[in-house]
């Protein structure tokens, strides 16, 4: 998995023509656990549609500790492009966090209908390289299928919105949040451009069912990206 990952993200550093770089920072609260979490990102973009991207990841608990939660780093390519409307593009991940290290996989096949809307459907596959306990007391990995679309709309030059349906598959013996052995996550993403520097974002996202709190997990995202 490392190695899949490494690869995309080297093949990426390799291209010559360099588009632009963005810093980014984003503020999560969850409904349910009243928790918050922060990021730090930076991310490279590439002429030819490749990237890359550098998340450090921090639990503010409900603002009173603060608390590393992960480092990232993910890359992607535009492996083929069979006409001007249609792409194949393959990604990768590896991440590291108080738990373990783990990582994943994913192809991305966009097609761009118009010029105001396109549509991205994605497999990925999620891995954990480190054992846990399963349902049965058996220490396994707990990795799942993941099946994702993006419904990409240009309202206008400077106003933009992505929906955004995941279904999690789990792979092994284990049990989503909601009990069960999958889970959906939804999410509404909304973009406003204010200049070619400055974009905040707003993403409004349903977790599915969180049995541990008896209800319904909401999740709010409040972020700004600055692009160079």
């Amino acid at each position: 998995m490392k190695k899949i990952a490494t690869a995309l993200l080297i093949s990426s550093i390799s291209c010559p023509a360099f588009s632009g770089a963005y810093v980014e920072t984003r503020e999560a609260y969850n409904t349910a656990s009243e928790l918050h979490e922060v990021i730090l990102r930076a991310g490279y973009n590439f002429d030819m549609g490749a990237g890359l991207m550098f998340t450090n990841a921090y639990n503010v608990g409900k603002w009173d500790e603060l608390k590393h939660s992960y480092n990232e780093i993910e890359g992607w390519y535009p492996l083929f492009r069979p006409t001007n409307k249609l792409t194949f593009q393959p990604g990768g991940l590896i991440n590291d966090s108080s738990n373990g290290s783990g990582g994943a996989i994913y192809l991305d096949t966009n097609y761009k209908f118009v010029d105001w809307f396109n549509l991205t459907f994605r497999y990925r596959y999620n891995h954990n390289n480190y054992d846990t306990p399963d349902f049965n007391g058996e220490m396994d990995k707990n990795d799942t299928h993941e099946f994702a679309n993006y419904w990409n709309f240009k309202l206008t030059d400077m106003f933009f919105y992505t929906f955004e349906p995941h279904f999690f598959q789990l792979v092994n013996d284990y049990h989503s949040k909601n009990g069960q052995d999958h889970h959906w996550e939804i999410t509404n993403k909304f973009s406003y451009k204010i200049d070619r520097n400055w974009m905040p974002y707003m993403e409004l996202q349903w977790l599915d069912r969180w049995d541990d709190y008896n209800r319904e997990q909401y999740r709010i995202r409040l972020g700004l990206r600055y692009s160079f």
